[in-house]
């Protein structure tokens, strides 16, 4: 009796083990990517406003297109919703088109959540340029947007909202 019970604990430490095995070698397959740390995510996503930064300086809508998914969207001003990178790079290159060359523009990260492969960021951005040759008032707000981990690893901009502060 004795030899059949340590049998059977044999026997359900063998299952539990196989069982174990089993799901973590599923949630292995289901997670192609390895996880990244919020901090990983943070760096990535700063790298991408620096890219934003030096496209406005130089008058590049591509590199500013080029941040954002292919379905990406941005909520602007007035509800009006631009969804697609096409559609963006050309609201990016209607913008800078009205602005002389060199705006200078200032994009900090305030807080990032991480969720899986979607990175939740908020911040606060400034818009400093000239128009004509005359100084317009800087355009300063605070922003929210939504990244996305892509399937070739990188990540990109899903959704991109500006939140005007109150006059």
């Amino acid at each position: 009796m004795k030899r059949k019970i340590e049998m059977n604990k044999v026997l359900m430490t063998i299952a539990l083990t196989v069982a174990v095995s089993a799901q973590l070698q599923a949630q292995k397959q289901a997670t192609p990517h390895a996880a990244e740390s919020v901090a990983e995510v943070r760096r990535i996503i700063e790298k991408g406003n620096a890219q934003w930064v030096e496209a406005w300086a130089k008058g590049d809508a591509s590199m500013t297109a080029s941040l954002f998914a292919e379905d990406g969207v941005q909520l602007a001003g007035q509800g009006k919703l631009v969804k697609g990178r096409q559609a963006i790079f050309e609201r990016q290159k209607a913008a800078m088109a009205g602005a002389d060359p060199g705006v200078k523009v200032t994009v900090t990260t305030v807080d990032v959540w991480l969720d899986g492969d979607t990175a939740y960021e908020t911040g606060k951005y400034k818009y400093e340029y000239t128009e004509k040759g005359k100084p317009a008032p800087p355009e300063e707000g605070r922003y929210v947007t939504v990244w996305k981990k892509q399937k070739d690893g990188s990540w990109k901009l899903v959704m991109d909202m500006g939140v005007p502060q109150d006059k």
